[in-house]
């Protein structure tokens, strides 16, 4: 005991001797939660505009003036068309990329396993080999559920009978030697799922402090869009289908049956009404007091009368799952064109400042837009059927083949970009896009989207993770890769 009272007078004589910080936990009086400390209750939000962009730049009227012919039609409707066609014949090839050279052809690196490049249509197929093809498609699925932990929406990992759970539902067993294609069109605009996952809680998380994206989800379908019905889930609750944007599972209630030629009649219909803004409501009645559903920028409804651009048709699910058509009123407030958009450099502006701000929704879990869905939406509007991969913009036309690489340095890169034309021209690094905007200082300024953030002069760090307007060093690797582009004229 001496000796313990010994150790105990010295250790205590030696621990005085240095000045010893200690931490306590601060806790909710009520909750009895340990609250945060300050730097872990939210990100800091970068401003507007960024540091080094001048405030006028946030505008498009500013943007606007330094155009040569703001209202000239670069291309028109049919010339779009024809563009659209070509890529998709290109794409439809047995090797598309064959005559490319080494230094361009796409890294097809993607994180869906539901990835296609093209949209095959499976009921020219036999019922075996589309039985095989859903097969395959589903094993990828389950080989990505289980590939790495992932968290709920809490950030807390699953437990293994939670992902053995969401693999029952997929129902693999299910699938015979035999599929029959069945057509559907979406009734409302959906999320297409790497798993049939039920939201909100059953989302696909792999950080538990930055909680970007949610993994499992792969795209977003809009209204209006064919699908190809392939399977369901052992609940019913989800159909596994083939769409514009790949293979994945998208909610049963938001898919309605018909016949392959009613489905086509209706999202071909060539008097209709495009959304131009965000997110726009259609309403039960003239007044639009009671809103229905919405449509994103780019989706398109058909017109109910030629002579009144506000009422649409719209595809509504039976209960039995078939489809019917009503009508919907739209409020006149400048967020749909009757017809395509006319393509000028001032509607393009225009029409890209109403994202201005909107939040970084890498995989469209949210219903949001990363880059490549922002500018699928924003060109859509005009008539471009933009490829859903960003390394593949570029071969939407061969007007400019250029390869920049990171050995030139960013003078180089900084020269031949300024040689593009503004507003018309997306860069990609492959992993990111950009629409060229003009410059500023001698350096290309850029209508960006990413989920990036950085350092102040003082080491503090700000999150941007919105539509901006931006210059290259934002996301900072964009400089270390090749770079290629897409002109749309």
């Amino acid at each position: 005991m001496k000796q313990l009272i010994g150790f105990i007078v010295v250790f205590l004589a030696v621990f005085t001797m240095f000045p010893v910080t200690i931490y306590t936990e601060k806790i909710d009086p009520v909750t009895l939660d340990v609250l945060p400390e300050p730097e872990d209750v939210l990100y800091n939000r970068a401003p507007d505009p960024l540091p080094w962009i001048p405030p006028e730049m946030q505008t498009a009227d500013y943007w606007i003036s330094t155009m040569e012919k703001p209202d000239e039609v670069i291309l028109t409707p049919q010339q779009i068309q024809r563009m659209n066609e070509s890529y998709r014949r290109r794409i439809s090839s047995p090797d598309p990329f064959k005559d490319v050279p080494a230094e361009r052809k796409p890294n097809l690196i993607h994180w869906w396993p539901g990835f296609s490049l093209t949209v095959p249509d499976l009921s020219s197929m036999s019922a075996r080999a589309v039985a095989d093809t859903v097969k395959d498609r589903i094993n990828a699925q389950i080989a990505y559920l289980c590939k790495q932990k992932y968290g709920n929406a809490l950030a807390i990992t699953y437990g293994e009978n939670e992902i053995n759970a969401l693999e029952h539902e997929m129902a693999l067993d299910c699938v015979g030697n035999a599929v029959t294609v069945r057509h559907g069109i979406t009734v409302r605009t959906s999320r297409l799922r790497n798993n049939p996952s039920f939201f909100p809680m059953q989302i696909g998380l792999t950080q538990s402090r930055k909680t970007r994206w949610d993994l499992w989800n792969i795209g977003v379908v809009k209204i209006a869009k064919p699908v190809q019905v392939l399977h369901l889930s052992k609940s019913g609750e989800y159909m596994f289908v083939l769409c514009e944007v790949g293979y994945g599972w998208v909610r049963s209630e938001n898919v309605a049956f018909a016949s392959k030629q009613e489905i086509e009649t209706f999202t071909n219909n060539p008097d209709f009404v495009v959304c131009t803004g965000d997110r726009v409501q259609f309403y039960t009645d003239e007044s639009c007091t009671c809103a229905s559903n919405w449509f994103g920028m780019g989706a398109r409804l058909p017109l109910a009368s030629k002579n009144n651009p506000r009422v649409v048709n719209v595809p509504v699910r039976k209960i039995n799952g078939n489809l019917a058509v009503e009508t919907a009123w739209l409020a006149s407030d400048g967020n749909t064109h009757a017809g395509w958009l006319p393509y000028t450099r001032r509607n393009i502006i225009v029409t890209a400042f109403k994202l201005l701000g909107n939040t970084y929704d890498w995989s469209g879990a949210w219903f949001g837009r990363q880059h490549e869905t922002t500018y699928r939406d924003i060109f859509a509007c005009f008539g471009f059927d933009l490829p859903c991969h960003g390394t593949l913009f570029t071969f939407f036309n061969d007007n400019n083949t250029t390869v920049l690489h990171p050995d030139m340095g960013e003078s180089v890169y900084y020269k031949k970009i300024l040689e593009n034309k503004p507003f018309v021209t997306i860069q990609s690094c492959g992993g990111h896009c950009q629409l060229f905007i003009g410059k500023h200082n001698g350096k290309p300024v850029v209508f960006d989207q990413h989920g990036y953030g950085y350092p102040d002069e003082d080491n503090v760090w700000f999150e941007v993770r919105r539509c901006n307007i931006g210059d290259l060093r934002l996301p900072r690797y964009f400089l270390k890769r090749d770079v290629t582009f897409l002109e749309l004229r």
